[in-house]
């Protein structure tokens, strides 16, 4: 009985397998007929077939059907020049002239910067204690000359009491000087230097010294009322020019003249005003 069964189970197995198999081939056969249908039907009416790519090399070449005229080719695409930045020019700095040497033992009629640089010399410490927030204007230097005729000099030793007798008296960097206070002591309100070589004196040796002109300066600011320091330094002058048979001149080696006074004067009003307004 169970050897009946066995068989049985088998042949039932072996027909289901069959069975199976015929399924499948008659399902793939059935597919391939509807391909070639499909195939059959879009060749007839799908658009043309392409053939490799086209010259763009981005999409399959289009064969032409009869009596078709070739599209023509689209211009090709040139990208926009860039715009070149210009370089900025490049400006080409000079370098600036320094100032002049100033040797304080070669002054002469053309080296006035000397003047200048020591009366800006002897305002350093009181330019030092002022307020510098604001920004004011530059130092000036007022000038005057004590000029002789050609041919004529001052001797040391005629020169020497007429400075002492002006209130000047003998300092730093082996010039005169006139000070607040009478007896020297105070800020220097001007200076005076010889108008040539060496620019200096020697007090030691002020009988051997001769010079053809004096230079009598003074800075703005200064200690104490400017339009009264100019006078006084403008009637020395005066006194001097008049004791030696001299002229005096201006900061441009002009004979000075009222309205060249009067200049100055507005100048230092001037530079006063402005002080005032940068605090």
């Amino acid at each position: 009985m169970a050897e009946e069964l066995r068989l049985v189970l088998i042949v039932l197995g072996v027909l289901g397998i069959s069975a199976l198999a015929l399924h499948g081939w008659w399902t793939v056969r059935k597919n391939n007929r509807d391909i070639s249908k499909y195939d059959v039907d879009a060749s007839a009416n799908s658009e043309p077939k392409w053939d490799g790519f086209d010259e763009l090399g981005i999409g399959r070449k289009r064969v032409l059907q009869p009596g078709e005229k070739p599209q023509p080719k689209p211009a090709p695409t040139v990208p926009p020049k860039a715009n070149k930045l210009r370089e900025p020019v490049k400006v080409r700095r000079e370098p600036e002239l320094n100032e002049p040497s100033l040797d304080k033992g070669s002054f002469s009629a053309t080296d006035e910067p000397y003047a200048e640089a020591v009366a800006q010399e002897q305002q350093a410490a009181y330019e030092a204690e002022k307020d510098q927030t604001a920004q004011a204007p530059a130092n000036e230097v007022l000038i005057l000359y004590v000029l002789l005729p050609e041919g004529e000099e001052i001797n040391g030793s005629l020169l020497l009491p007429s400075l002492l007798t002006l209130g000047f008296k003998y300092g730093e960097m082996n010039i005169f000087h006139r000070f607040q206070d009478n007896a020297g002591s105070g800020e220097v309100l001007f200076s005076l230097a010889n108008m040539f070589n060496p620019g200096t004196f020697d007090l030691e040796d002020m009988e051997k010294m001769n010079t053809r002109g004096l230079s009598l300066f003074m800075t703005l600011p200064g200690p104490g009322e400017a339009l009264q320091n100019f006078n006084l330094m403008h009637s020395a002058a005066k006194k001097l020019a008049d004791e030696f048979g001299g002229q005096v001149l201006d900061g441009q080696r002009s004979v000075l003249t009222v309205q060249t006074v009067r200049h100055y004067v507005e100048k230092i009003r001037e530079f006063q005003r402005q002080r005032l307004i940068h605090g």
